[in-house]
């Protein structure tokens, strides 16, 4: 059975590795494969999942919720991120998870609605700054558009000061958890962002600035 990985207090990993997959977008050669990076905030009284994990990962996303947490008790699910390996099991864990309401930007909300058919009933729209409050854990959201898509945000938990920075910092890498069980992690996080972010140089300048003085501890 997959079991959640505790990266914090009551913040988990709940992702998944796929160590198989040799091509992204089919164009990046994958030599090291590469992660689905999910994670599980348990607040007092609110439960919050930030991103989901590529399709056909479901089991083993739901398994590792439920090694914390029954994923009906999810109150929001955070879409950072409208590509598949962010969000190919949205439409699985808002079923499983019936009260869960998707916490995207306005992007975001007309992307889950085209790929997802997510009603709109579901969708909690933020903004810059934004807030949501899990019962002392609180989560605040900042706008990154262009990075490397126009719905893209990051995810701050305040009290334990994680930043949940989506593609930004992003290496393809399936062997670690931590940076320091990664080979050669500055090689594989410069070559990402060569191939993934480099033309959008100005918005990642932009995205520095507005995450500059956080005085953030982690970056998931």
């Amino acid at each position: 059975m997959y079991k959640a990985v505790s990266v914090g207090d009551n913040v988990y990993w709940v992702g998944a590795r796929d160590i198989s997959r040799r091509l992204f977008d089919s164009l990046i050669p994958l030599p090291k494969g590469t992660s689905y990076n999910s994670y599980l905030v348990v607040g007092n009284s609110k439960v919050a999942l930030i991103d989901t994990v590529n399709p056909g990962f479901e089991n083993e996303l739901v398994e590792r919720i439920s090694s914390v947490v029954d994923p009906s008790r999810i109150d929001y699910v955070i879409m950072n991120h409208a590509e598949p390996d962010h969000t190919g099991s949205i439409r699985h864990v808002l079923t499983i998870s019936p009260s869960a309401k998707l916490v995207t930007t306005l992007f975001g909300a007309r992307m889950a609605k085209v790929f997802y058919s997510v009603p709109s009933d579901r969708i909690l729209i933020v903004r810059d700054s934004d807030v949501i409050d899990l019962g002392e854990k609180t989560l605040k959201f900042i706008e990154a558009p262009m990075l490397h898509w126009p719905e893209t945000m990051f995810t701050y938990l305040v009290e334990d000061k994680i930043l949940f920075s989506c593609d930004f910092f992003g290496a393809h890498v399936a062997q670690g958890l931590w940076d320091d069980e990664v080979e050669n992690l500055r090689y594989h996080a410069q070559r990402y962002f060569g191939e993934i972010m480099m033309p959008f140089r100005t918005n990642a300048l932009n995205a520095l600035k507005k995450i500059a003085g956080r005085g953030q501890k982690y970056h998931c």
